[in-house]
């Protein structure tokens, strides 16, 4: 059994988790809670732990920086991040410190619970597989039953890391696609099954996450931003960004000084 440890900052989350899904069944043991950052160290310094699900924005200590405390201190430590819609664009941020998987956790009913534990189970085993242990041929399956192999899963998480890589180079579907030696429709499909939203979606997503950090963190004009970011212009750049946070990139830096 994978003793597991479930960290989020709101009570309610972790006792459903903990009461609602089949941990058992996909060989998961629940041996500890924490509310918080500072606390999931401190049960770690003490206790032996296989597998941490982590809410990625929590007060004080976050999930990112729960991570990347962690990385070093428990290298063979396997972290799967927990999430909502509007938090998606961070996700390909936690893969980039290692974790093996995420939930959205508004999107947990009933009939997707065992395809959550069991995706993630598959993936650990696949892990051990690479390492020399013995496992059965992993899949992945998402909310609507279609099963996929480890080595598209692979491919799909590759094709995330190759974005981050690149994203400031103009890169498009096509590149993307042919980076991870998959054709472009398939390539399309797949992406969309297994991280739940379209290419052009999360492309655009990314684009305006690294939009948000460069209005906090630069002086650069706006439109020198969007055209980094591959935008036709200012202006729909500005329309896409108020769309997306509800404030125009000058506001947002205003605020954000």
């Amino acid at each position: 059994m994978m003793k597991t440890l479930i960290v989020d900052d709101e009570i309610f989350v972790r006792k459903g988790l903990i009461s609602v899904l089949p941990w058992q069944k996909f060989g998961f043991k629940i041996v500890g809670e924490a509310s918080g950052g500072e606390k999931a160290l401190e049960f770690l310094a003490n206790n032996r732990v296989d597998i941490v699900f982590m809410d990625l924005t929590m007060p004080g200590m976050s999930g990112f920086e729960l991570m990347k405390a962690t990385r070093d201190a428990y290298p063979d430590l396997k972290v799967v991040v927990l999430t909502c819609h509007q938090d998606f664009n961070y996700i390909q941020d936690a893969m980039r410190l290692g974790a093996i998987d995420y939930i959205v956790k508004t999107q947990l009913e009933k009939e997707t619970l065992d395809d959550v534990l069991e995706r993630i189970s598959a993936r650990i085993r696949h892990d051990s597989k690479e390492r020399g242990g013995f496992v059965s041929a992993p899949t992945f399956m998402n909310e609507q039953g279609k099963r996929y192999s480890d080595e598209v899963v692979a491919s799909i998480n590759n094709a995330i890391q190759y974005l981050n890589d690149h994203l400031f180079d103009g890169i498009n579907q096509e590149e993307v696609a042919k980076a991870v030696n998959m054709s472009r429709g398939y390539f399309s499909v797949c992406f969309k099954d297994i991280t739940g939203t379209q290419f052009s979606d999360y492309l655009r997503g990314l684009k305006l996450s690294n939009a948000e950090a460069l209005l906090r963190k630069t002086a650069k004009p706006i439109y020198v931003i969007a055209d980094q970011l591959g935008f036709q212009d200012e202006k729909y750049f500005s329309k896409l960004f108020r769309e997306h946070n509800g404030i125009t990139p000058s506001e947002y830096r205003e605020r954000n000084r």
